[in-house]
């Protein structure tokens, strides 16, 4: 009898327990409009010496500049797009997501060298035709040479008439003329190699879009405008901070308050199941006919957390960047930011203390 009793008790603790935790199902309707899709249109300026802009939309494959332009209009129309996850952490509109969505790093040593390298090509360009330039002005004087003869007087004539004579010369003052301006224009390119100090400004504007609604251009993602108004300097916190320009989050919007959390309390374990909620892949895969839909994805801590990250096996993909990653009582743990090269299921989230610490 006493057994049936212990047993019995164990029993209604497991239930009790069980009943504190939420239902994966729970988790997800209830936080996913809190969850936002993020749209950053950008590119990259840099001002060379003499003044003059060079805008450009990132580094292909094989290390050129990709949409290279000196024109703003054009680099205006065709700038570069980029997706990733965000959420509402308090009533005024402040939306947490990794710096790299907002302010995606460029190599700046492959920037100098690639621009470099231009400029070298086209000063080379120049000097080939100073080359040609000076090759036509040796060939007229030696035409001209060549048709002088003395006469029986000893004295110099030419066989060319005045009109042939003023052509030459018109032609030999041309090319001085075209050539000294393409020095001008030589030194000028040159002047303007960068060295190792030079900056690289980079111009963004953000939208966002919510669970359910329709997303056909970016105009529907600037119904939504963000100022961005900051990013972690923490290089272990992949970190920033976008705030809608209306400065408050929409009442039927989901808050993951990351002040619930306890640091004196062990948040969390290895094995223990966690719950992202995100945009994977970002407007291709969240579009559907019932407008765009963020994914629920789970897994559980694959390694002791170390305190700069936590390892999971989550499953995720380029877009869930920024994404919330939350426990089974639906409280915020760490942010998602990277995944391990060569697997989507081994993940990478920034614990809360750090988050807590850029938010201060």
């Amino acid at each position: 009898m006493k057994q049936s009793r212990i047993i019995l008790f164990s029993f209604l603790l497991l239930l009790i327990v069980a009943g504190c935790k939420k239902d994966p199902q729970e988790i997800f309707n209830e936080q996913k409009s809190g969850v936002v899709l993020i749209c950053n249109e950008f590119y990259y300026d840099v001002t060379l010496a003499d003044g003059e802009h060079f805008y450009f939309t990132g580094i292909a494959d094989d290390g050129s500049l990709q949409g290279l332009t000196s024109s703003l209009a054009d680099i205006q129309r065709s700038p570069a797009i980029l997706n990733g996850t965000g959420f509402f952490i308090d009533g005024t509109g402040r939306i947490l997501t990794n710096r790299h969505v907002v302010a995606p790093e460029i190599d700046k040593d492959q920037v100098r060298q690639n621009m470099n390298s231009i400029m070298e090509g086209y000063a080379q360009y120049i000097q080939a035709l100073q080359d040609s330039m000076d090759q036509r002005y040796q060939a007229i004087q030696q035409y001209a040479q060549s048709r002088v003869y003395e006469d029986e007087y000893g004295e110099s004539q030419l066989y060319m008439s005045q009109d042939e004579v003023d052509q030459l010369n018109t032609e030999l003052e041309n090319l001085r003329q075209q050539y000294a301006q393409a020095e001008n224009v030589k030194d000028r390119v040159r002047s303007n190699i960068l060295g190792y100090n030079f900056s690289i400004q980079l111009h963004s504007q953000f939208g966002i879009a919510y669970d359910g609604s329709n997303v056909n251009s970016w105009d529907d993602f600037m119904k939504r405008p963000c100022a961005l108004l900051k990013t972690s300097q923490d290089a272990n916190s992949d970190l920033a901070l976008l705030q809608l320009k209306s400065k408050q989050t929409p009442p039927d919007k989901y808050i993951f308050y990351y002040t619930k959390f306890d640091p004196d309390k062990e948040n969390v374990k290895i094995t223990q199941q966690l719950y992202m909620i995100g945009y994977n892949q970002g407007v291709s895969l969240a579009k559907t006919n019932n407008g765009i839909n963020a994914q629920f994805t789970m897994g559980t801590i694959s390694q002791a957390p170390d305190g700069n990250r936590i390892v999971y096996s989550i499953p995720a993909m380029h877009g869930s960047s920024g994404s919330p990653v939350v426990d089974d009582d639906g409280n915020l743990v760490a942010v998602n930011f990277a995944g391990a090269n060569g697997s989507d299921n081994f993940n990478f989230g920034i614990p809360i203390l750090r988050v807590i610490t850029f938010l201060k």
